[in-house]
């Protein structure tokens, strides 16, 4: 009789915490689309005021976050300051590949980050700055959409864990 309690208790509170755990999903997608925003906006400013080379500037940038984000921006720059006699957009795309899959953003924002990198580092400072506003606005739609979806399935895969693991429990029974 206990260890059917325990079973069922354990049960139900596993399913529950997978269910808060897919409902955070939602939370930390947008968290890593803003923090990315953010990062855009100050490699636009040091490319603008600083005047510093780029790998200078990423490098700027990834120390300023303490994150897979700020992790990427560094890792660039490193690998630029290497001269391997890779192009930054070869750098960019491998490093995205590479790291921003640890991050919460989908395979639509790395594929749109990836294709930022084309168009940035061999252009005059305008368009650069051009290029990151439409990358800006890109993110922006992304943490509207993102944001959406949390208040529509933040509560759905909560309740879907907790009612899951009580058809667990009333199976087994």
């Amino acid at each position: 009789m206990i260890t059917s309690i325990l079973g069922s208790t354990l049960i139900l509170l596993s399913s529950s915490l997978m269910g808060f755990y897919y409902s955070k999903t939602y939370t930390r997608r947008t968290n890593d689309l803003c923090t990315f925003k953010k990062a855009l906006i100050l490699l636009k400013g040091e490319i603008n005021y600083s005047l510093s080379p780029l790998p200078e500037a990423l490098e700027d940038v990834g120390s300023r976050f303490n994150n897979e984000i700020g992790e990427f921006y560094k890792s660039v720059s490193d690998e630029l300051k290497l001269n391997s006699g890779e192009t930054l957009n070869q750098v960019w795309k491998k490093k995205a590949e590479e790291i921003l899959k640890r991050t919460y953003l989908n395979s639509v924002d790395i594929k749109n980050i990836i294709i930022f990198s084309e168009n940035i580092g061999y252009l005059d400072k305008e368009t650069q700055n051009n290029h990151i506003n439409l990358l800006i606005e890109q993110i922006n739609e992304e943490i509207k959409t993102s944001t959406q979806n949390d208040h529509k399935y933040n509560k759905l895969y909560r309740s879907l864990g907790i009612l899951a693991g009580i058809f667990i429990i009333v199976i087994l029974i």
